[in-house]
């Protein structure tokens, strides 16, 4: 077979997994925003703000974290902004601009946190095995380093 196709159970089993993910994913992300008002996206930011730049991040670094283009990251946090979650000012030194999670920013995450958490409890980790856990650990890290060089 060409290694350029897929055949019909390879087909199967990767619209399995990416519909399984998709369908969990979406239940964590309706859950929190029923709960906090907060899409995917605003949560992506202010979780990022905190956890990598404790609170502030150049806007480059945000974007490249989250895999956005400049425009894309903009476009969101111009309308973050307006709601009061962050706040983005010039940095004095160069061109950058630093975006900072406000209060109410930081107050938002602070409700959605445990709101994701028992989500992804409920929808994922209480029907994992511990040999499903191994098992999606050793994908994932597959994952990271790429196909081995026996490939």
């Amino acid at each position: 077979m060409d290694k350029n196709e897929l055949n019909e159970e390879e087909m199967r089993i990767w619209h399995m997994w990416k519909g399984t993910f998709q369908s969990i994913f979406g239940r964590v992300v309706k859950e929190m925003s029923e709960h906090t008002g907060l899409s995917e996206a605003d949560y992506g930011v202010l979780d990022r703000l905190a956890l990598l730049g404790n609170g502030s991040l150049r806007q480059q670094e945000l974007a490249d974290s989250m895999d956005w283009d400049k425009s894309r990251l903009s476009h969101h946090l111009t309308r973050m902004e307006k709601r009061g979650l962050v706040m983005r000012k010039p940095i004095d030194t160069d061109r950058g601009v630093q975006v900072s999670i406000t209060s109410a920013g930081q107050s938002a995450l602070d409700d959605a946190r445990p709101i994701v958490a028992k989500a992804i409890r409920k929808h994922f980790l209480d029907r994992l095995t511990d040999q499903d856990i191994t098992l999606i650990t050793k994908l994932a890290q597959s994952t990271k380093t790429g196909p081995s060089a026996s490939s």
